[in-house]
């Protein structure tokens, strides 16, 4: 099958690199029995193939030239030193890995993450379409790093101080904007392109920017670079007619020993001087094996994460079952068995690359890397990440969370603890340092039902799970992640659906019946304290701090289901006041939306617009195949009032608003749509030139 036809085989198919990802793992635990291929065959070809499409040309501006990435050298990288235990040898490497790959998959794997040969990348900046006339009249202002004055949106992040990054940025004169597999830069006045940054596709390699930081006259841009590298040798038979040789062909791209797929994942960040808006310059870029997951921003260093699942097959070098690090100077190198901190007993077999570099210099990006995690939630103060995995028993209905704790000095990590609690955290919030200590909430199985049922007719047994009862514990952890106080059987019954720590206090909301609200005295980190419940139908999935005496809760109404049961109703938004910490109260509430309404907020607390400044907040809302656009007006007497709502079709990203000063900007997948936040008048409309397919309406497949 040639480059053609493998082309014209997926044109029509859209698929999420998680999906691709978790369709190749299941490709690696190969089945002895034949017919088990089948039920991936057709999944594991047509992403072979993803790969192998790549990146539209660009007709404009001249391509910056990445880093050139050398893999022939190897030198050994700038690594975080401490007491934890690494491995000894390659040796002991290649025995956890055997085994592990021998026993959970029993395979010889047709499909492995492998060292590619090279990883740069190129990247394309093109000016927005004007006359030589216009770019001339342009003021030099424009040109420039913006300081500006002006009041406007920043990402709603967890910590002070701490950034988090984003699909969307603004300094207050510029937008920047990811969409697709392009960066957009808009002058915010005159809502017009200056410029657009996307990587370009060399053959067999292709970039997809996940979110970026803007900091000062710097952008960094985030995302995973793939490579992939095809070798077919099967060859037709003289009996073969050609639907069969094409049909077979993809067969063996599925199980045949003769064919290879080494493909290797980069979560790479690259800097670009934004100094002069419309001709960004490619500064450095570096990059951690695996896939991209999270990052943050503290002054002018970048944090960020990889995760890379790693196997073993016979013949491997030593050089294919190590990680790579790729740095500025364009090196490709290789982490050293022996800086791989490992914890024995460990079931998670993959690496976990923690990186950091300052933007403003070409130094060694500094590296911590363990082997037996992935990271799931989190969390940064100004001095400490800490990164979450859980743990799960047999029967995956018993969680333990083990949390990683980094410390973070000019760009330096190390991995300076491991501890762990019992449950699991409902997302980054779960989590807050305080005066050296670490509050976590969980939740966690009190008790696990089954039945065990036998047929003596047909000698068949089987064991039925009922639902698990919960229960959840809040831990209060020293420097070394220690347990120092903990409040237990917190909501017997129920599970948590959202925590916001605020200074010494705690506010957790549980559900199973109704909405209780717990205030709770973190002032003695020995002996935590609830001090006040409020009961309430519905509950809140997002807390955002009003005040230091107020909180907004958003989430969801509840009704009966019919059958004794509760299931959610539309939305709600709630105001709180725990001015009196053994009797909150809610103030007041308002309905939103109708029945099956949902927000990318209940899960992505980026998405709220905040403008604090004339008391308004907003997010998006779905239901019945639309977005709403809905800004509410607090008045801590009058309640929410309905501010602004506009109701547009459902676009592939869904919405997102920013404001400068009075503007009000939203941006969907193909368009930047502004109005004036006084009047509510549209102002003007920017279209968004993405690489759709025109007959379809659909991103074009990669």
């Amino acid at each position: 099958m040639n480059k053609d036809d493998y082309k014209s085989a997926i044109e029509q198919i859209h698929a999420s690199d998680e999906l691709k990802e978790k369709t190749l793992e299941k490709m690696n635990k190969r089945k002895t029995n034949k017919l088990s291929y089948l039920k991936y065959l057709s999944a594991c070809a047509v992403f072979i193939l993803v790969f192998s499409v790549g990146f539209m040309e660009l007709k404009k501006g001249e391509p910056i030239q990445g880093p050139e990435f050398n893999p022939n050298k190897t030198e050994k990288i700038a690594t975080s030193k401490n007491d934890l235990p690494r491995f000894e040898s390659m040796k002991e490497l290649k025995e956890v890995l055997k085994e592990n790959t021998y026993t959970k998959s029993r395979s010889n794997g047709m499909v492995f993450d492998s060292i590619a040969e090279s990883a740069d990348v190129n990247s394309e900046v093109v000016m927005n379409t004007k006359s030589e006339q216009k770019q001339e009249e342009l003021s030099d202002y424009s040109k420039t790093s913006a300081t500006t004055d002006k009041d406007h949106s920043t990402t709603n992040v967890q910590v002070e101080n701490v950034d988090e990054a984003d699909i969307i940025k603004t300094d207050g004169d510029y937008i920047y904007y990811i969409t697709y597999d392009k960066l957009f830069i808009v002058n915010a006045e005159e809502l017009e392109t200056v410029a657009t940054i996307q990587i370009k596709e060399d053959g067999k390699k292709s970039f997809s920017p996940q979110e970026l930081f803007i900091n000062k006259d710097k952008l960094v841009l985030l995302g995973n670079l793939y490579e992939y590298e095809e070798n077919i040798t099967r060859e037709k038979t003289s009996t073969e007619d050609e639907a069969t040789f094409k049909r077979r062909e993809v067969e063996d791209m599925a199980y045949s020993e003769a064919v290879r797929i080494n493909r290797s994942n980069t979560a790479v960040a690259m800097v670009y001087d934004i100094q002069n808006k419309e001709k960004p310059e490619f500064i450095r870029q570096v990059g951690l094996d695996g896939y991209y997951t999270n990052s943050r921003m503290i002054g002018d260093n970048v944090y960020f994460i990889s995760n890379k699942n790693v196997y073993y097959y016979d013949n491997l070098k030593d050089e294919d079952l190590l990680p790579r690090v790729i740095e500025a100077d364009g090196k490709s190198r290789y982490i050293e068995c022996t800086d791989i901190a490992y914890f024995k007993g460990t079931e998670n077999y993959s690496y976990m690359l923690v990186g950091g570099f300052n933007i403003n210099n070409n130094d060694e990006m500094n590296v911590e890397t363990f082997f037996g995690a992935n990271s799931t939630e989190v969390y940064a103060s100004e001095k400490n990440l800490y990164v979450t995995q859980i743990k799960y028993d047999n029967s995956y209905r018993k969680t333990n969370t083990t949390i990683y704790k980094f410390n973070l000095d000019n760009s330096n990590i190390v991995l300076t603890a491991k501890g762990e609690v019992e449950g699991y955290m409902n997302n980054q919030f779960s989590m807050d340092e305080y005066e050296g200590n670490l509050r976590v909430a969980t939740t966690y199985v009190v008790e696990t039902r089954t039945e065990e049922n036998y047929d003596e007719e047909t000698g068949i047994g089987s064991i039925s799970y009922e639902e698990p009862l919960y229960s959840n514990r809040l831990y209060i952890l020293d420097d070394n992640l220690k347990e120092i106080g903990k409040i237990d059987d917190l909501a017997k019954d129920e599970k948590i659906y959202s925590v916001r720590f605020m200074g010494k206090m705690g506010y957790i909301v549980t559900f199973e019946q109704v909405d209780p609200l717990f205030v709770i005295d973190l002032s003695d980190p020995t002996n935590p304290q609830i001090k006040g419940e409020l009961k309430i139908p519905g509950y809140s999935s997002y807390l955002h701090p009003y005040d230091e005496t107020h909180i907004i809760g958003i989430g969801y109404n509840t009704k009966s289901n019919g059958y004794g049961g509760i299931t959610t109703d539309n939305m709600k938004m709630s105001m709180f006041d725990v001015s009196d910490v053994e009797n909150p109260k809610e103030m007041f509430s308002i309905d939103i939306g109708k029945s099956y309404t949902s927000s990318e907020l209940l899960y992505n607390h980026k998405v709220l617009f905040y403008k604090k400044s004339d008391n308004l907040i907003g997010f998006p809302v779905n239901y019945d195949g639309k977005n709403e656009i809905s800004i509410y007006k607090i008045d801590l007497e009058k309640g929410f009032e309905d501010y602004f709502k506009i109701t547009n079709e459902r676009g592939y990203y869904g919405q997102r608003m920013i404001y400068i000063e009075d503007i009000l900007y939203i941006l969907s997948d193909k368009s930047i749509i502004s109005y004036d936040l006084n009047s509510f008048e549209k102002i003007k409309e920017l279209k968004l030139e993405v690489n759709i397919n025109t007959e379809t309406n659909e991103i074009i497949a990669y």
